[in-house]
């Protein structure tokens, strides 16, 4: 990152000298010199070599231009961008985060987090897909200058999931072309030799990581199970079965509260679509009750069960925190019961009294 106002700042501070001092010194106006402090235009290359050799630094040193970004940076930037994308117009807060992403072109866990919170905010564009378009040149740069194995499977699925909302099922199937494998159960292996080493509680660790991701990623395919079998009574009937009993046996409630009302929506979409209103609106009940008592503050957790997550969660890219602005979650929440699948129940006393609930129950949050 570029950051020369804030260097010719703290030189002339340094040095104790007026903003009209180094003016008259670089032939310029004391506005010049005050814009560039405040990083909001740079001094002409020109320039550089004179304002260098004034604060007796090499140009090096006063461009200090920094390769590397931290991860902490990162989530930085992604809190605060997702934060502006709730508050500001989008193409404003578009044009700063392109701008980042060229300023580190060469920084591929910028670029990719960069991606993922434009998938996160895309549809609030008038034109979503130059934006899809973005993302997916952002994701091909990280090809080409990342060797990470880790990197590189998450670009992959990203290009997948991109390319299903651009309508381009074939890509998506040559990008996952292969990933249904057995599994190698490292994860076991790595367990064990901690344990034999004498690392109890780290191998404990490592399994509750695998049975925590396992349990959600079981929870989250559910919706697309529910789907392929909404036609098959018995089949659909004994997902949700499993799934709720899930749910129940490992209080995902509150351990992933996301993951419930994802499931909770499908069954009642398939509900409202078959017109079985007792379980349209035990589900969507449920729906509304986690997105009041559960939900918030948003972030990945661990339970008393789960207990040894916390170094994990904290370890991920983006740390514990949610992917997008509350207000805009707020809302999203609000739309759904409100979406064209539940259309012919919004003039039910049961409906309109779950969108006041949740109305009400979503104020303080």
């Amino acid at each position: 990152m570029l950051r020369i106002g804030s260097i010719i700042l703290r030189e002339r501070q340094r040095m104790n000298i007026t903003q009209e001092t180094l003016a008259a010194h670089c032939q310029v106006t004391k506005a010049s010199v005050s814009k560039w402090e405040k990083g909001q235009s740079y001094p002409d290359i020109t320039l550089l070599p004179k304002l260098a050799a004034y604060f007796d630094i090499t140009v090096d040193e006063l461009l200090h231009y920094e390769q590397e970004v931290s991860k902490q940076t990162i989530q930085e930037l992604y809190n605060d961008f997702s934060q502006k994308f709730g508050k500001e117009p989008f193409p404003g807060v578009f044009e700063e985060v392109e701008n980042r992403v060229k300023t580190h072109y060469h920084h591929p866990s910028l670029l990719l987090q960069m991606s993922i919170l434009m998938l996160n905010y895309h549809h609030l564009a008038e034109d979503s897909k130059t934006i899809l378009d973005k993302i997916t040149q952002w994701l091909e740069r990280i090809r080409q200058i990342s060797d990470d194995v880790w990197v590189l499977r998450q670009v992959n699925s990203l290009q997948a999931h991109v390319a299903l909302m651009q309508a381009n099922p074939q890509k998506t199937l040559k990008l996952l072309d292969g990933v249904i494998q057995p599994t190698i159960g490292d994860e076991v292996l790595l367990a064990t030799a901690h344990e034999q080493v004498g690392n109890t509680e780290e191998a404990t660790r490592v399994i509750q990581v695998m049975m925590y991701q396992s349990i959600l990623q079981i929870v989250g395919s559910s919706p697309i199970y529910l789907r392929l079998t909404a036609s098959k009574p018995a089949s659909f009937n004994e997902t949700v079965r499993r799934i709720d009993g899930l749910i129940e046996l490992y209080q995902l409630q509150q351990l992933h509260p996301n993951m419930c009302i994802q499931f909770y929506v499908s069954v009642a979409q398939t509900a409202a679509a078959q017109q079985n209103r007792d379980m349209l609106y035990t589900y969507l009940t449920k729906y509304v009750d986690v997105c009041i008592h559960d939900l918030w503050p948003i972030e990945l957790r661990g339970d008393d069960y789960f207990n040894l997550l916390e170094d994990w969660l904290e370890q991920l890219d983006l740390g514990k925190n949610a992917l997008r602005n509350n207000e805009i979650i707020k809302q999203s929440i609000l739309d759904l019961v409100e979406a064209p699948f539940f259309e012919s129940y919004q003039e039910d006393e049961e409906m309109r009294t779950l969108i006041k609930n949740l109305q009400w129950g979503l104020e303080d949050k």
